[in-house]
């Protein structure tokens, strides 16, 4: 008896965790199959809703509930049409209890948890009830999907995504999704969006910069609605501050440089986060390599540090030395070998912490945050956790070992991260980053 959940993404709702959490108590279903829902079946391990449930599925095996979450935008609704077609099919056909979640009114279309529990339990009129009401949420939708991709006002949006990494292909293939987009151009690109084809292309005549000049001259020639940012650098550099002031009218997604000051000096971020009782681990900042040497000096033997050159290094300014001696070549090699150049000119040590890590994302718009699913990467270049520190190799998201709870605490910090840095004039717009051991 699978329950199946599509749609859902990070988040759980309440009302759908009451609507599972009472089908299986009451023996009506015995297998949650998440489909885009991964945080559900952790949700479910949460009081008040603690339900066990079986691990396995058998392929064969049909849902005898469906519970899909009604997209909250057309792009989605377009971007996984599949999903819908598959609840259009269990209604008509009547192979399942269907119950369609509406997010902007946090109710069932239709109906109540009671309302699934009964249909699952025989009570036919309360399925062809669902069913009905479900059919008239999709009909909604695709009038609306009708009106805008056919009707007068189509739009076709010029968007610039500014870089040249896997980050900003993944950028332009999620942006191009969206009906409201004609064309993705990325600058400068890589060889994989240059033969993405449909919306997407690479800039012509960018000769691969990413300068801030070029940026502007190119959003001017192609008339560009909207830039997306994906590179620290350029946000450092300013360039959502000087496409303000040369490009008005033009939308950006991105910090301005005195935000970008978070992504620019961990020596920053450091004094901030513990100025204003955020969680961060205990540290030290130096701008002269002598005294950062005596303050290794003066530690335990014991005590393991992490070195980092405060500046942007590509994600590669962080040494994870494992003994004194270690710990004060690191030092060496950022403060005095300048092996990451000015971006070592402050070193940051901090105390070691060992423990899962986990990659957390937040949208900001300069008032608050929401927290994306978190992820993890393979920080190491070899295995068994040896070799150098890498940029992030091999991510995969949600990150299993940041449950609901810890969710809701990072998502928190995030918060209250993005209302310090507005109190303080320099309000953070655009995707924070946040690593959390």
């Amino acid at each position: 008896m699978v329950a199946s959940v599509i749609g859902f993404g990070s988040k759980a709702p309440k009302l759908v965790l009451a609507a599972l959490s009472r089908s299986i108590s009451e023996e009506l279903v015995s297998t949650i199959k998440p489909v885009r829902s991964q945080s559900m079946e952790l949700a479910l391990l949460e009081a008040p809703y603690r339900t066990f449930v079986q691990g396995k599925i058998n392929q064969n095996e049909n849902a005898k509930l469906l519970i899909y979450c009604l997209p909250t935008s057309l792009s989605e609704y377009l971007a996984f049409g599949t999903e819908a077609n598959e609840v259009r099919t269990a209604i008509l056909s009547s192979s399942a209890v269907v119950a369609v979640y509406d997010a902007k009114s946090n109710s069932f279309v239709g109906g109540s948890v009671d309302d699934i529990v009964a249909a699952l339990g025989g009570d036919s009129d309360k399925k062809d009830s669902l069913a009905s009401s479900s059919l008239g949420a999709f009909s909604c939708i695709d009038e609306l999907a009708s009106s805008q991709l056919a009707g007068p006002k189509k739009q076709s949006d010029v968007v610039i995504v500014v870089g040249s990494g896997g980050r900003e292909h993944a950028l332009a293939v999620a942006l191009a999704r969206s009906p409201l987009v004609g064309k993705v151009i990325c600058c400068p690109g890589n060889g994989g969006t240059a033969v993405e084809g449909g919306k997407i292309s690479n800039a012509e005549g960018v000769n691969g910069k990413q300068d801030n000049a070029t940026i502007i001259e190119l959003t001017k020639r192609v008339g560009a609605h909207m830039v997306v940012v994906g590179p620290e650098q350029p946000l450092v550099d300013g360039v959502v501050d000087d496409l303000a002031v040369a490009c008005p009218d033009v939308k950006v997604f991105g910090p301005s440089k005195a935000g970008a000051e978070l992504e620019a000096s961990k020596a920053f971020t450091k004094d901030f986060l513990e100025e204003h009782g955020i969680p961060t681990a205990k540290y030290r900042n130096f701008t002269d390599v002598n005294e950062a040497l005596a303050y290794v000096e003066s530690l335990d033997e014991n005590d393991r540090q992490v070195v980092k050159a405060s500046g942007l290094a590509a994600g590669k300014g962080v040494l994870l030395p494992t003994t004194k001696e270690e710990t004060i070549a690191a030092v060496k090699e950022i403060m005095s070998d300048r092996a990451f150049g000015a971006a070592g000119d402050t070193c940051v040590i901090e105390s070691f912490m060992t423990g899962p890590e986990a990659s957390c994302l937040a949208l900001c718009d300069g008032k608050t945050a929401v927290l994306m699913p978190a992820a993890q990467d393979h920080k190491r270049a070899l295995d068994n956790d040896q070799g150098l520190n890498t940029g992030g190799m091999g991510a995969y998201a949600p990150a299993p070992c940041v449950t609901p709870s810890l969710q809701k605490e990072i998502e928190a910090m995030c918060i209250k991260t993005v209302e310090k840095m507005a109190e303080r004039g320099t309000p953070y717009v655009g995707v924070l980053y946040a690593g959390m051991m």
